[in-house]
């Protein structure tokens, strides 16, 4: 960016991007070095960089016993009823129903003797050659 930036724009950027200028958007990083030694920059860039600690060593504990205890308190139980033995059977019947039309089908075409095709170019849908033309 060739443009200078405001110290307003610079205070916005050190909000958003932190105290460290190499974080911030790399348009806005060379006009931001040039302005950095000014006293009202530095001031803006220091209280940047103590909020980036403070949120660098800010950690969330983690939830207790008593939280998780009252979380699965409050979950539905899981139901297993009749409706869902009778849908798991329902499935498996489905499944092997399929499974039995696979092998029946296999075994037809194991088993069917192949129509022979007469020499004279006639088919079981009868003589092709002699419709054609």
């Amino acid at each position: 960016m060739t443009d200078p930036l405001s110290l307003l724009r610079f205070r916005d950027l050190a909000d958003a991007y932190g105290g460290v200028v190499a974080r911030w958007p790399e348009n806005y990083r060379d006009a931001a070095m040039r302005m950095a030694p000014m006293a009202e920059a530095m001031d803006i860039l220091a209280n940047a960089s103590a909020l980036d600690d403070t949120l660098d060593a800010w950690r969330v504990p983690s939830p207790g016993a008593a939280l998780r205890h009252c979380a699965l308190k409050g979950a539905p139980a899981p139901r297993r009823g009749f409706g869902t033995r009778v849908r798991l059977w329902w499935s498996g019947i489905g499944i092997a129903a399929a499974l039995t039309g696979a092998v029946a089908g296999a075994a037809a075409v194991g088993v069917i003797a192949p129509v022979e095709a007469s020499p004279d170019g006639g088919t079981s849908f009868g003589d092709v050659s002699a419709q054609e033309g």
